[in-house]
């Protein structure tokens, strides 16, 4: 109640400004979103429609910002400011004010008018998930029955707060909000029934997977590849993508001559997935995972690479996947580093193969997508914590010069670990692109990894096998 009362004192003008709009405004369907934004980090909040901008507002001196918006339909959008982004569920002729605390984004993020009390339920939902997720790493010991239990007891206390909300909206709510809550309890949950026989093997110390009961996972049979509704909501993109990857396995486990995992995946995404955008994801995600796993063989590279150049129809991935195995081939494990030029902060070049002399090295390129810039950074920073001992250096490609200064003073990164790659490097085409690639190098300067990513499953892997 509180944060209520707080809400409406900061935002009392601009509700003002709501209801004394003419009754034109009411008749043409007109919907209201805005706020006020503590802590701004720029100038514009971004409203989407699926991966698309609608629109866009300016944050005004007191940091205020307005959406007014037509004849929009029913549905899921998401708002972007700086780096995070968060969902909004809209019906036409809402009035929806939002309070955020960018320091705080999520946890501080607060609705009011109509249309909040759904919002309200889908960040505390969401933030539930969360929840949940860390919670659950410390379950998988269970054996089957009791695991399934603890499911089943998180779904029921999810429910029960959905049928709070229901009672407050007076029982009647769109269906298509229907759907999106019961996705947002519903498949987090199954998501970590599908992780349960990999983590319990690791856990329990097991030589083979435990050997589940035919029911435990009766839920697959409801489930629909396909929904459009759903393409842009990560609880389902991302469970389904887990669930295809699970059958791969399956069928690598059962069938010899299929043991090639990430071929498996892509064969059962071209067969599963009929929605063009999501197929063509999910087949980039796969090369992407092949080509940062130099445990796989050659021979089975090619047969994943030449799959997916005949499945995939995205143009844009198909060039930046030929030139990321263009790079590749020009940088393989056990090859010592090219002459890497570099320009520092002072506007001198350097070599950067003088920095890695004698120590474990990352060398991480930023990417462009602002997005995954902000998730390299937080996962840069387990990192440095996790493994001191290893030399971290960062290195821009595509800032202009004043604007990458900015970006090393605004992630308050030190300037003695950040360069930018020089035009004038013999072996620029190697290592130029928009991939948060990283290039992990061992002490005596060989490759241990030419192409690995902070957040796949193989990068800790590598820094493990180092020698200190």
């Amino acid at each position: 109640m509180k944060k209520s009362y707080l809400l409406f004192a900061i935002l009392t003008p601009l509700l003002f400004f709501i209801f004394s709009c003419n009754s034109t405004d009411n008749k043409r369907n007109t919907t209201f979103f805005g706020g006020k934004i503590k802590n701004p980090k720029g100038p514009f909040v971004y409203l989407y429609n699926g991966n698309k901008i609608m629109d866009s507002a300016k944050i005004d001196v007191h940091s205020k910002f307005t959406f007014l918006l037509d004849s929009i339909k029913t549905g899921l959008y998401t708002f972007k400011h700086g780096l995070e982004y968060q969902y909004l569920y809209l019906e036409p002729k809402d009035s929806l004010l939002i309070y955020l605390n960018t320091w705080d984004f999520d946890e501080s993020l607060i609705f009011s008018g109509k249309g909040s009390a759904k919002n309200n339920y889908l960040i505390n939902l969401y933030l539930q998930q969360e929840k949940n997720e860390k919670e659950f790493k410390y379950n998988y010991n269970l054996n089957e029955k009791d695991f399934s239990k603890l499911i089943r007891e998180g779904i029921r206390k999810q429910f029960a707060e959905y049928n709070e909300l229901l009672i407050e909206e007076g029982g009647e709510l769109f269906p298509f909000f229907d759907k999106l809550v019961k996705t947002g309890i519903y498949l987090p949950f199954y998501l970590f029934k599908e992780f349960y026989p990999f983590n319990h093997k690791r856990i329990a110390g097991l030589k083979e997977f435990p050997e589940l009961s035919e029911n435990f996972y009766s839920y697959r049979k409801n489930i629909n590849f396909n929904d459009e509704d759903l393409l842009y909501y990560a609880p389902y993109t991302s469970y389904i993508r887990v669930y295809l990857y699970n059958m791969a396995y399956s069928e690598a486990a059962n069938n010899p001559k299929n043991s090639n995992v990430e071929l498996n995946f892509m064969k059962i995404v071209n067969e599963k997935i009929k929605i063009e955008s999501l197929r063509n994801k999910f087949l980039a995600g796969s090369l992407w995972n092949s080509l940062s796993n130099d445990w796989i063989s050659k021979n089975d590279f090619k047969e994943i690479e030449n799959f997916y150049f005949m499945s995939c129809t995205n143009d844009e991935f198909n060039n930046e996947i030929k030139r990321a195995i263009y790079q590749k081939s020009k940088l393989q494990k056990g090859d010592t580093l090219p002459n890497l030029l570099a320009i520092n902060s002072l506007g001198n070049e350097i070599k950067i193969n003088n920095l890695t002399k004698n120590s474990n090295t990352v060398i991480y390129f930023w990417p462009t997508d602002p997005t995954k810039v902000s998730l390299a950074k937080d996962k840069l920073l387990h990192l440095k914590k996790k493994y001191p001992n290893v030399l971290f250096i960062g290195i821009e490609r595509n800032k202009n010069n004043e604007d990458w200064k900015k970006f090393i003073s605004s992630k308050k990164l030190s300037s003695n670990s950040q360069f930018y790659l020089s035009k004038d490097s013999d072996n620029y085409e190697i290592f130029n692109g928009d991939m948060a690639r990283a290039i992990i190098l061992d002490k005596n300067g060989f490759v241990k990894s030419s192409f690995s990513f902070f957040d796949d499953k193989y990068f800790e892997k590598y820094l493990k096998s180092l020698k200190y």
